[in-house]
């Protein structure tokens, strides 16, 4: 299982994989529209690479132009070993991705709009290293967001389909559900995952062990090495 960020903020990406707990950062173009104000895309994609520990995924502008989202794959692709390049799960974007790997079967490449198990398996079929699924919008339709991961894994298995599955998170509760129903990758904005630390219980109990502790020894603690 691994942590991502879904970030476009090379100082917020600094911060949170200071902690050792995120592989990568996610991006697609609406991260990049409220985080670049001064139009320079390009250079923010330079300071991004810089930024994230691990992998970075960058999304093709456009959906239904195989040449157009072909040529900026590639190029992306060039930029840096950390790029994972996302592609739509349109039939174009399916297309390019199938006319790249033929090319290079090393390229690392995403499906992402993935809001059906149907989807996951054509994704899946078309060779796609990870495919993005959709968990987040469907949280905002759906009380059951969930309930896609497992099956698309079991779809995966039973082909003998190598493709991972990246779930995007909204609540720590469905941080939690989706890797336990087997998403290989977990992407969060830093809001949500800062609740992930959090639940009144933990609070609340570790008050009391030192309010206890302080009862009985004051401000002392254990030696130090």
């Amino acid at each position: 299982m691994e942590i991502l960020l879904d970030s476009g903020d090379p100082s917020e990406i600094r911060e949170v994989a200071a902690t050792g707990l995120i592989r990568g950062v996610t991006t697609n173009p609406s991260v990049y529209a409220r985080a670049v104000r001064d139009g320079d895309f390009l250079t923010r994609l330079r300071e991004l690479v810089d930024a994230c520990p691990g992998y970075l995924f960058t999304q093709v502008i456009g959906t239904d132009d195989v040449d157009s989202m072909a040529g900026q794959a590639r190029w992306l692709a060039r930029q840096s070993d950390k790029i994972v390049v996302k592609l739509p799960v349109t039939r174009a974007g399916l297309a390019a991705l199938t006319l790249l790997k033929r090319e290079d079967p090393g390229i690392r490449l995403a499906v992402t709009g993935v809001g059906s198990i149907a989807q996951a398996l054509l994704a899946g079929v078309a060779g796609a290293d990870v495919v993005a699924l959709f968990n987040g919008p469907l949280d905002l339709e759906s009380d059951t967001p969930v309930e896609i991961v497992a099956p698309v894994k079991q779809m995966y298995a039973h082909s003998g389909i190598e493709t991972k599955v990246l779930s995007c998170a909204r609540f720590p509760r469905s941080a939690g559900q989706y890797a336990a129903a087997g998403s290989d990758m977990i992407t969060l904005r830093k809001e949500y995952f800062d609740l992930l630390y959090e639940h009144p219980y933990t609070d609340k109990r570790l008050n009391g062990f030192m309010s206890d502790w302080a009862a009985a020894f004051g401000g002392e603690t254990w030696p130090r090495a």
